[in-house]
């Protein structure tokens, strides 16, 4: 069996890629640079030229059986419906199986609704689908905020107080190798996957000050200072639109619960928060 995976070299998706060659399938990388991509390297791996601005390259996900959809990079506006042409492409050809990444609480988030639009006109649509809605990453403390972390000791999110069950990129990626490759696929279903125990980001710096032998501090800024701080270091405007709200789903309260839909899809326990940052910042 093949499947299609976008994003197969990120933080996600190389674990999707992992986990299905894991279960002995082969996988078609869909990257702008397959030629130059030398962080999947395996016989079973087929890198193929993709670019969701490019509609001839689409049919680069044909003949598979299996496509797991991950938009690009939201931080950018001009990248929000870029996947869109995409989805269009995929109703007209009917995979066999469609699995797409959304994001737990963003499906009504409307400051920034890429999630929404996206999952409206799948379940509108004819595709065999089903939507993944991943709690916040656990990795995202050692991708976005090692800076902060490492130079500074601190983590500057406005997250508040509000708790929420961080989950490891690797078990979303075992559970999407799983759900494409079930016998019976779970079609127009939606799983939100999530950790275990739900922390605010002061017990995560608690952990991290643990991990390091040093203090780490939650800045927890208000939204003003957030908006300063990062228009001082020249950073666009664009990137507080999106984190403020985002990270407001915390603040709120809006994805504190924990469910259990990712234990029964992996069938074991979810990495602990603490391991995955363990194995981040201490290399472990």
């Amino acid at each position: 069996m093949k499947y299609f995976i976008t994003g197969a070299t990120g933080t996600l998706g190389k674990e999707v890629v992992k986990a299905l060659l894991n279960k002995g399938h082969k996988v078609k990388a869909g990257s702008r640079n397959p030629q130059k991509d030398k962080t999947i390297e395996n016989q079973h791996v087929e890198s193929v030229y993709f670019d969701y601005e490019e509609e001839h390259t689409f049919h680069n996900a044909s003949e598979v059986d299996g496509i797991f959809l991950m938009e690009p990079p939201a931080l950018n506006p001009k990248n929000t419906d870029l996947a869109h042409s995409f989805l269009d492409y995929l109703i007209r050809n009917k995979p066999k199986r469609f699995i797409y990444l959304s994001s737990h609480g963003m499906e009504n988030l409307e400051e920034v609704p890429f999630h929404l639009r996206m999952e409206e006109k799948i379940k509108r649509s004819i595709l065999n689908w089903h939507i993944i809605r991943p709690s916040f990453y656990a990795q995202s403390f050692g991708v976005y905020e090692r800076d902060n972390i490492e130079q500074r000791n601190i983590i500057f999110l406005p997250a508040g107080r509000g708790k929420t069950p961080f989950v490891s990129t690797l078990d979303v990626g075992e559970a999407v190798a799983i759900l494409l490759t079930m016998n019976k696929f779970p079609s127009h279903e939606i799983s939100i996957l999530t950790g275990e125990e739900a922390f605010d980001h002061f017990e995560v710096a608690d952990m991290l000050s643990e991990i390091l032998g040093r203090t780490i501090t939650n800045v927890d800024p208000e939204e003003s200072v957030y908006r300063k701080v990062l228009q001082e270091n020249n950073i666009p405007a664009m990137i507080a639109d999106y984190i403020i709200p985002l990270y407001g789903l915390i603040k709120n309260a809006k994805v504190e619960a924990v469910t259990p839909d990712l234990k029964k899809l992996i069938n074991r326990n979810p990495e602990p928060l603490k391991k995955v940052l363990q194995r981040d910042f201490l290399k472990l």
